[in-house]
């Protein structure tokens, strides 16, 4: 059975979420710092992740995400797919509003847009 891990990128947090059908679940937001890519390998053998979806903006960000998805698959030997998203935290943002989340839900914005950029590329793209 195909796993997967879903990537929000973010400056400052990466976002993240699991899925092994068409529902995704939030993991804890990790801090992009020099530690990222070793934490990624661990949770990726760890959770015995077979498939990585990394969201890729348009606009200034989309060179850097390129860059840190081939050393995501090269450190993790995993495929990473660069799945077009756009405003996804916005959207999760909103969504979590609407739902009424509490604020702490609503801080973990980035997993929440990880779980949405993962949903789509499971609905329309695999």
């Amino acid at each position: 059975m195909t796993k997967y891990l879903g990537i929000d990128y973010g400056l400052a947090h990466v976002g993240l979420a699991l899925a092994e059908s068409l529902l995704s679940t939030p993991l804890p937001t990790l801090p992009n710092d020099q530690h990222l890519l070793s934490r990624l390998a661990t949770l990726a053998k760890a959770e015995g992740i077979t498939s990585i979806i990394c969201g890729l903006p348009e606009g200034k960000l989309a060179p850097q995400i390129t860059q840190f998805a081939k050393q995501l698959g090269s450190i993790t030997g995993l495929s990473v797919i660069l799945h077009l998203e756009t405003l996804s935290t916005q959207e999760a943002m909103q969504k979590l509003q609407e739902a009424g989340a509490s604020r702490a839900k609503r801080k973990n914005d980035h997993a929440y847009a990880a779980c949405l950029i993962l949903e789509d590329y499971l609905e329309f793209d695999n």
